[in-house]
């Protein structure tokens, strides 16, 4: 199946696959043919096969730092073993589940440079599929200062970008929203203690903690990474899974994304809370914040504040323990897209963009001049009177 290309925008496509059971063999006429069935369960598989539906097909928008793992998480989730590189800007891969008489395909868009390109999420959430769309936000656990920063901005990012959709349905008379939000409450539970202090989007989200081995040996800093990020997806009404290249930990990480993107029951054995009995895996409706806690107390005063009051109580003991990094300001990288799209001297690269910028540089050069002209005008006036 073929990816949609963003206009204007780098698009690499790769197939890929949920791993899945071998199908039985196909012949040349399309009936399939199980050797180990007898003549009429083959006629009744055929006559699935003749009637299967097209159920609907999900997106699944992954973000997170630059370098953070995403093109690796992606990977694990589609079993694939081509190498990762460097994504420019948006990178599309699939993955497809044929179950009976049912096709399904998730559509994977990876988001490079971090939160420097983020309004290209917009392309990929949009009003016509808001209704199938699971951002998933891979954090790096091996560079720790920026693992809450990054789940924070870009679980804020998925919820405004939410409710300008929404917004706009809503003014069309769209009950699509209410639909949206209905059905985020319905899964977490109505008589969920937690459900009213939620911040919602409609949309669901996984946190995934990539690159878990770090923190080996490493117990109380574990404790507390774990509990914060916990807080931040559950806050937000998003799943959180921690991962590495363990074997066990991908099976579940596959486990939890054929939940999203094909809705395939979940196993409650993969469940845990507990970072130091194994990676934590948690639904919104399986945590609770009377088992998250309180955070650590803290004697830092001049932390960075993000404006809310009760992140801020986390992000201050997290800060102290995992200090941020200084940002410095420098060009966001040498890539020949990211100077053609952040710098407007050399142009957009599409020539009805860059005549329509060079029309609108005149246009205010004129306006300067004029502007320029009357004031001349008005001094002179002034000095004559």
């Amino acid at each position: 199946m073929e990816g949609t290309p963003v206009e204007g925008t780098p698009v690499a496509a790769t197939a890929g696959a949920f791993p899945t059971t071998p199908s039985s063999a196909v012949q040349g006429s399309g009936v399939k043919v199980d050797v180990t069935k007898d003549l009429w369960t083959n006629i009744l598989l055929n006559v699935k096969e003749a009637t299967a539906t097209e159920a609907v097909d999900q997106t699944v928008l992954v973000v997170g730092a630059k370098g953070s793992g995403k093109s690796t998480v992606i990977n694990r989730i589609l079993g694939s073993t081509t190498k990762t590189k460097p994504t420019t800007a948006l990178e599309y891969s699939f993955g497809k589940r044929d179950d009976r008489n049912v096709s399904q395909t998730a559509h994977f868009w990876e988001l490079a440079q971090g939160s420097d390109l983020s309004q290209l999420a917009d392309v990929v959430i949009t009003p016509e599929n808001v209704h199938s769309v699971v951002v998933v936000i891979v954090v790096d656990c091996n560079d720790m200062s920026t693992m809450m920063e990054t789940a924070l901005y870009w679980l804020k990012r998925t919820d405004r970008r939410t409710q300008e959709i929404f917004q706009k349905m809503r003014a069309k008379n769209s009950a699509t929203p209410d639909k949206l939000l209905a059905r985020a409450k319905r899964l977490i539970g109505e008589d969920h203690p937690d459900l009213s202090r939620m911040r919602l989007s409609g949309i669901p989200t996984v946190v995934v903690c990539n690159r878990l081995d770090v923190f080996k040996g490493d117990s109380t800093r574990l404790k507390l990474m774990a509990r914060t990020m916990r807080y931040l997806a559950h806050l937000y009404g998003a799943s959180i899974i921690f991962t590495s290249e363990n074997s066990v930990e991908v099976s579940k990480l596959r486990a939890l994304m054929n939940y999203y993107a094909f809705q395939v029951p979940l196993e409650s054995r993969f469940v845990n809370s507990d970072p130091e009995r194994g990676s934590v895996f948690l639904t919104p409706e399986r945590d609770i914040f009377r088992d998250i806690g309180d955070p650590n107390s803290s004697n830092m005063a001049d932390f960075k504040s993000t404006g809310d009051a009760d992140v801020d109580r986390w992000k201050a003991a997290f800060d102290e323990v995992f200090p941020p990094k200084k940002v410095v300001d420098t060009k966001l990288t040498d890539d020949p897209f990211l100077k053609k799209l952040y710098d407007a001297n050399d142009g957009f690269g599409e020539s009805a963009i860059d005549s329509m910028r060079r029309q609108k540089d005149e246009e205010l050069e004129q306006y300067r001049r004029n502007s320029s002209k009357k004031s001349d005008k008005k001094d002179k006036d002034e000095k004559d009177s």
